[in-house]
């Protein structure tokens, strides 16, 4: 696949992603609200925000490394790619322990402050949560920076289109079937724990990438 072929590709899927992602936004919220009642909804959406937090720790690394695949990519240069993915994947991997640590520390705290629901029932819920944001960096984002890198944007995009589809019609059959709400995300991150695994494994199946490489410097 040519260049101008691949821009309209991941054009055309980013568009198509961002136009689904708003119409299952919409979604959402609303089955949530209906079957579980505001004091859920906004449970999760402030567990949500509070692990978002965790992304600052990028420190905008990404495109950094983005920048720096593309000389190697272009002159197929094995050993300086190798070398880019694996530091990459230890600092993301870093960010990950981190993030568990965060977790740790955040469920009894939060669990006991808000005092909406009892403490189990929190703090089971953001365990749930929090379990496709692990999985984003310990296993995928790595592999997401470099498969833009490499103008295959589309394989992310399109992994991540249809991983939102699947999510919101899988909790919507799950809420009318009248499953509780720790059901309803666990099947959720589960669903998005499929993203970063599936771009792990295209990589490695993709590229000739060597993992145990050895450099001096980061």
């Amino acid at each position: 696949m040519d260049r101008r072929n691949k821009l309209y590709l991941n054009t055309l899927t980013s568009f198509l992603n961002q136009i689904v992602a708003l119409i299952c936004g919409f979604i959402l919220p609303r089955y949530i609200l209906a079957y579980f009642g505001s004091d859920v909804n906004g449970l999760v959406s402030s567990i949500t925000q509070f692990l978002g937090i965790i992304s600052f720790l990028e420190l905008g690394i990404g495109p950094v490394i983005q920048s720096n695949l593309y000389e190697p990519l272009a002159n197929r240069d094995k050993t300086t790619i190798s070398k880019i993915i694996v530091s990459a994947e230890k600092f993301y991997r870093k960010i990950a322990y981190i993030f568990l640590v965060y977790i740790v520390i955040l469920i009894p705290i939060y669990s006991i402050l808000q005092s909406t629901f009892d403490f189990w029932f929190t703090a089971s819920l953001m365990a749930i949560i929090a379990i496709s944001t692990f999985a984003q960096y310990y296993f995928g984002i790595t592999y997401q920076v470099f498969l833009s890198a490499d103008q295959k944007a589309y394989v992310h995009t399109t992994v991540q289109l249809i991983t939102t589809v699947l999510n919101t019609a899988l909790c919507v059959l799950l809420m009318r079937l009248n499953c509780g709400i720790h059901i309803v995300k666990l099947a959720s991150a589960i669903v998005f724990v499929i993203r970063p695994l599936v771009q792990n494994i295209y990589v490695r199946k993709k590229y000739d990438i060597d993992r145990k490489i050895k450099y001096t410097e980061e």
